[in-house]
């Protein structure tokens, strides 16, 4: 009869190997994640405030970011299709430290009566060299349409 240590051996050694595998996919994906650049907005969240009539309103904001990062573009979505939100610029070359600055638009679609509410809008900084990851944090815009 084996004793259970040697018995079982084969099984401890896989379950052993394969602990060492996820552990150290872990730390390497850890160590990854830590070095993302991150984006910190001036002004977050963000308010439009516009009368229907006047069709569309602005506001003006700028990030930067943390570690400096390349060739980064600006990507704005609305939550309804009554408003259309947009900025510009929508690229830069770069985005570090110093701030870049934008100004976002919302544009009413529909007639000034339907127009009115309030609706939420996001705009996600976009790295194309990371397969167009986004690179927190989104930027979170109320707009208010009276």
């Amino acid at each position: 009869m084996q004793s259970p240590i040697r018995r079982y051996l084969p099984h401890l050694i896989v379950g052993l190997s394969i602990s060492l595998v996820m552990v150290g996919a872990y730390m390497a994906v850890g160590f990854v994640q830590t070095g993302a650049p991150k984006s910190t907005w001036a002004t977050t969240p963000l308010t439009i405030t516009f009368a229907a009539t006047a069709g569309q309103g602005s506001a003006i904001d700028s990030f930067t970011c943390d570690p400096s990062t390349t060739n980064v573009m600006l990507v704005a979505h609305a939550s309804t299709v009554n408003i259309a939100l947009s900025v510009a610029p929508s690229s830069f070359a770069s985005c570090s430290s110093t701030p870049d600055t934008v100004t976002l638009t919302a544009t009413c679609l529909v007639p000034a009566a339907q127009c009115v509410g309030t609706y939420q809008g996001l705009v996600q900084i976009r790295n194309p060299a990371n397969y167009y990851g986004n690179i927190p944090a989104n930027l979170k815009v109320t707009i208010i349409v009276t």
